[in-house]
């Protein structure tokens, strides 16, 4: 199993997704992903067991929650890029980026189903003032970071 590129497609997919969410910023005044929130999810996790926040942002702030929140963002993208790759072996998808972009879109499941919920924003972002924007910019960004991993992978693993 090529361990090393995988890293490095889940890495460098994730590197394109946080330089798009900072230019689309500059387009939208739309801010990028709040990583912090996510070490403060992340360290309550693990420190207490809370799978589903309340309130995180008004939650006190956790010792090295911004580090933590970057560190699971980043692993979290070269878990992707380990599922993806599963799927491909069994035959399920091919390393191209037509099939990464598919990858992505299917991947969406995972923070509106997921992550939203967990970090206290409901299913499908419902608890937030905007759910069919949060909804559409995860869609957004899933998206792009199957197209990042489809490039990852029909360059280094074709």
């Amino acid at each position: 199993m090529p361990h090393t590129e995988l890293i490095l497609i889940g890495i460098g997919s994730c590197i394109v997704f946080d330089v798009w969410q900072r230019l689309f910023q500059i387009f939208t005044s739309i801010p990028p992903s709040n990583w912090t929130l996510v070490g403060r999810w992340f360290i309550g996790l693990i420190s207490n067991g809370q799978l589903i926040a309340s309130q995180l942002s008004q939650q006190p702030e956790a010792k090295h929650e911004t580090p933590t929140g970057w560190v699971v963002h980043y692993a979290v993208g070269i878990v992707y890029a380990y599922v993806l790759f599963i799927l491909v072996q069994l035959g399920i998808f091919e390393p191209t980026i037509t099939h990464g972009l598919v990858f992505g879109v299917a991947s969406v499941l995972v923070p509106w189903l997921f992550f939203m919920p967990a970090m206290g924003n409901g299913i499908m972002a419902s608890k937030t003032p905007t759910p069919k924007v949060a909804c559409a910019l995860a869609l957004m960004m899933h998206s792009l970071f199957g197209l990042s991993l489809g490039v990852g992978f029909s360059t280094l693993l074709a």
